[in-house]
């Protein structure tokens, strides 16, 4: 009787598992050629895996040794322009959707995490789904109340989306599309950012640009996510400018980058070749009133951006669709310029120089370089990608070298004064003065 009872309790078992592994069997074919219950699957899928993971991910600093790759530490308090930095660093591994704020002694003070399977639970703006940890924070804009904007990106593509975080990280919009590289707020709260579109056909005049590719738009959003109004193609802007014979050089070979002296690496080849990338913008930057009057051939509003592959930087108008201004000069590849008090432009120069990156202070009107720095008296730095460049109040200059994975505060007489070393490559990296981030506990100070 016993054997009787065991025989069918074992053949039950069996009967149930050979029903799942058919259904297992059956669902993974349905997704694998598309047919009609994959999209409830791949739902039912990512619900369950956003329903199963933590709030938030685990909050992990990637600061490597507090150094500076000199190996020796660099912090001098009475030189510095104390602050917090905010920055987003990616592993040799994955990416990250985390974004830290630290003190001038580099612990961490405040933080903001949140995975892609959370912000797009079924991103349907995508042809695939990204792995959580194939996508990172990109670029991000920190709001006085602690509330953070993200462009993110998906390992080895572009963007994927545009993210508003509260300062405890629960989201508050995402707007899905290929927004990629930058951010920027304007005075009366406008987001602007950037966003790519492929596209199979230009506009006359530019037949010598192989098709199909990726254009850049200016994109501008009302403070809770919602577009303002048509986007404008950068292309089509300096195309219809008195600046299109800057175009000419997009039929020019793509330059490839220098190598750092004395390094055994393999070249670092442009991810944007002009076949499918000929703009790659990567910067957005508002004029903000204050500033204006220091810059007589720009206007409050306008829009400063920076074109990669062209080697140039502009001033767009976002009314008119219009570039008011352009200019190549010195510097090669470049990203992230700034607005000076001086009416003096700020900009990271990736490949300008054969020894290595360099920041580059210009003069939009006597075309002068007042200042640079490239690692004097130091190690000298080198990013062939991204890197970030700021001037601090006190009038030292930060600079993110991101391939390095190392932030610096530098004197006007080019003293390293300040620096941390991350150990992985940094995305992003910026200096804000308290008075700038109320959303802090009274406590909280730059250098406790």
């Amino acid at each position: 009787m016993r054997v009787a009872r065991g025989a069918n309790l074992l053949s039950a078992c069996v009967s149930v598992a050979g029903v799942a592994l058919l259904g297992y069997l059956l669902g993974a074919a349905a997704m694998f050629f598309q047919l009609p219950p994959s999209a409830w699957l791949a739902n039912a899928f990512a619900g369950a895996r956003v329903w199963s993971e933590p709030e938030h991910k685990p909050l992990t600093p990637l600061i490597a040794d507090k150094g500076a790759r000199s190996g020796t530490p660099v912090d001098r308090p009475e030189r510095t322009c104390d602050g917090f930095t905010l920055y987003t660093c990616s592993s040799s591994e994955h990416l990250s959707t985390q974004a830290s704020l630290i003190n001038m002694r580099r612990d961490v003070v405040h933080q903001w995490a949140i995975s892609f399977s959370r912000i797009w639970p079924n991103p349907e703006h995508l042809d695939f789904r990204p792995n959580d940890l194939g996508v990172g924070f990109f670029d991000c804009y920190l709001y006085p109340n602690g509330d953070l904007l993200a462009v993110l990106h998906v390992m080895n593509r572009s963007g994927c989306g545009l993210a508003k975080l509260d300062k405890d990280s629960n989201l508050l919009w995402a707007y899905p599309a290929n927004m990629h590289h930058a951010v920027d707020v304007g005075e009366d709260g406008t987001i602007y950012a950037l966003r790519q579109e492929i596209a199979d056909e230009l506009p006359p005049g530019l037949e010598g640009i192989d098709t199909p590719c990726s254009i850049d738009y200016l994109v501008a959003f009302s403070p809770d996510g919602e577009p303002l109004s048509k986007p404008i193609s950068i292309l089509s802007a300096l195309k219809n400018s008195p600046y299109a014979a800057l175009l000419s050089t997009l039929h020019r070979p793509p330059r490839r980058p220098p190598q750092r002296p004395g390094s055994t690496a393999p070249h670092v080849e442009y991810a944007f070749q002009q076949e499918r990338d000929p703009l790659h913008t990567n910067c957005v930057r508002v004029l903000r009133s204050d500033m204006a009057a220091k810059f007589p051939n720009f206007k409050a509003g306008h829009i400063l951006v920076s074109v990669r592959t062209l080697s140039i930087i502009a001033m767009l108008d976002p009314d008119s669709g219009a570039v008011e201004w352009a200019a190549r000069g010195a510097w090669q590849a470049q990203h992230d310029p700034q607005f000076l008090e001086n009416g003096h432009l700020l900009i990271f120069d990736n490949l300008g120089s054969p020894l290595g990156s360099r920041v580059l202070e210009y003069d939009p009107q006597t075309q002068a370089f007042p200042w640079s720095y490239s690692g004097e008296g130091r190690l000298a730095f080198y990013t062939s990608e991204r890197g970030m460049c700021q001037r601090l109040p006190n009038g030292n200059t930060f600079i993110v070298s991101s391939e390095d994975g190392e932030m610096l505060e530098v004197t006007a007489d080019k003293e390293v004064v300040w620096s941390c070393a991350l150990d992985g490559f940094i995305m992003c990296g910026r200096r804000y003065a308290p008075e700038q981030l109320p959303f802090l506990a009274g406590d909280e100070r730059p250098r406790p």
